[in-house]
């Protein structure tokens, strides 16, 4: 069945969804962009890997000794005769705690290189993860170290965040945005050219709204800019992955709350559409 909300599906925004939601949207903004840039650019999947500390904490509370086993003659002898090993009870400290992670998970982005260039990366898209926006963790300070390091090497930075929760992560000063913004939003997507260093072009939506076509910058000797339509990818992952079978609407979204205002409006939203009682 087709999405039922008019723009982001918030139901989507769930941790135990997202994961899958990233790597649709990554490969079908792919499948999008790539035939409107060909034959100059290329389209390519690229992945980076962060490591996730699993939320609960693992007590020691089983100690380990080695004893050195007798010799083969002392064994036959009852014990008395030559030694060929010291006895030697061998332990160590219990440790304070043990860390499990869930090992690297990999984290999926766009980077579209220019074949005229001899593979220069001009634009990378990134599509933001729950990870990315939690603080203190090994996913944002790499979206950090990435977000510099593409910033300063004179690329193109699309960033789309569909993400209530977490904090903010962007890389346009926060207090700016909600200056130049002047309204609630609960959607952002941040492009800056690096043909206009000082500049970033901010998209802001509610749930209530389209997702915005966009557009995507290129080389800065071209003119020319692709279109990304977030609403038609968006709508399509929804579609691919048969979320209707899996999202219980009688439940609220997931955190943080919308006012009470925007959870009216769902609540008849979903209603209308068949999917609320």
């Amino acid at each position: 069945m087709p999405n039922p909300f008019p723009g982001m599906n918030p139901y989507l925004e769930a941790k135990s969804l997202w994961r899958d939601v990233h790597w649709r949207f990554i490969a079908y903004a792919a499948e999008v962009l790539q035939p409107l840039l060909r034959p100059r650019y290329h389209v390519r999947i690229e992945e980076r890997l962060y490591v996730e500390p699993i939320e609960r904490p693992i007590f020691p509370d089983i100690s380990v000794i080695e004893r050195p086993r007798p010799s083969t003659e002392q064994a036959q002898a009852g014990g008395v005769g030559v030694a060929v090993a010291t006895a030697v009870e061998v332990t160590h400290d219990e440790p304070t705690a043990i860390l499990e992670t869930t090992g690297p998970i990999p984290e999926g982005y766009l980077e579209i290189v220019d074949l005229a260039r001899g593979g220069k990366v001009v634009t990378v898209i990134e599509l933001l993860s729950h990870a990315n926006k939690t603080v203190g963790t090994d996913a944002r300070w790499q979206y950090e170290q990435k977000q510099k390091q593409v910033l300063a090497a004179g690329v193109n930075l699309v960033e789309i965040d569909l993400l209530r929760d977490g904090a903010y992560v962007l890389a346009p000063p926060f207090e700016l945005v909600k200056i130049a913004v002047g309204r609630e939003w609960h959607y952002l997507v941040s492009i800056h050219r690096v043909t206009e260093p000082h500049r970033f072009y901010l998209y802001a939506v509610t749930v209530q709204q389209r997702l915005p076509r966009i557009f995507i910058p290129l080389a800065p000797d071209d003119p020319k800019v692709a279109v990304l339509d977030l609403q038609a990818v968006i709508d399509r992952c929804y579609e691919a992955g048969a979320y209707d079978d899996v999202i219980d609407y009688s439940q609220e979204p997931p955190p943080p709350s919308f006012s009470p205002e925007v959870m009216s409006w769902i609540d008849n939203l979903l209603k209308e559409k068949g999917r609320r009682k």
